[in-house]
């Protein structure tokens, strides 16, 4: 789906109200490439902060974003897990924070893991997916980097990724633009407005 952006703004810091929006929430290893990812959905440079210093993302984050074909919704910026550049007691608080906003959050509809695609699933995704499990929301894997490979190495990571996990991967790359359309697509679904 092409989707058109009408405005996307810095919203705040959870648990800020977004106004009962249905929130779509990314997670995934400290420079995994989130805040670009999110830029390129929503085809801004500059609105999620991005930094090549893992762990620069310290709380969940909310943007609120207006669109032509879908209802307005929130995309959530949730700290990255793995190394990061940040002290000790501020990463160590990370795991609880990010349960406390997926547990028992009504409004996430969609829950976008990204994975390097060129990386198997490590412990902190089949804890992550594993946790998701048992929540409402959907979750579907977004592989990210792809624009590191060619064509056929993509496809068969892609494969294998699924098959690891058991849920569907979507090939993603925020400087080819890969994979925009496709996770536009998962969202809204997720949303029930395709």
């Amino acid at each position: 789906m092409k989707v058109r952006v009408r405005n996307a703004s810095f919203a705040g810091v959870y648990p800020y109200d977004t106004k009962e929006l249905p929130q779509v929430a990314f997670a995934g290893r400290s420079n995994v490439g989130k805040s670009s990812l999110i830029n390129a959905l929503v085809n801004r440079k500059n609105l999620v902060h991005t930094s090549k210093t893992p762990g620069k993302t310290r709380s969940v984050n909310l943007y609120l974003v207006d669109l032509v074909e879908m209802p307005p919704l929130s995309l959530v910026d949730l700290p990255g897990y793995g190394y990061a550049r940040a002290p000790r007691c501020v990463s160590a608080a990370w795991p609880d924070m990010i349960a406390s906003y997926l547990r028992d959050n009504r409004r996430l509809k969609l829950m976008i893991l990204l994975m390097d695609i060129r990386r198997d699933p490590g412990e902190h995704e089949r804890m992550l997916l594993d946790f998701m499990a048992g929540l409402c929301a959907p979750v579907t894997i977004a592989a990210t980097k792809a624009d590191k490979l060619g064509f056929a190495q993509r496809q068969h990571r892609a494969r294998t990724i699924s098959d690891l996990c058991g849920t569907p991967v979507v090939v993603t790359s925020s400087i080819a633009r890969i994979g925009l359309e496709e996770l536009w697509d998962a969202v809204g679904r997720a949303l029930g407005t395709t």
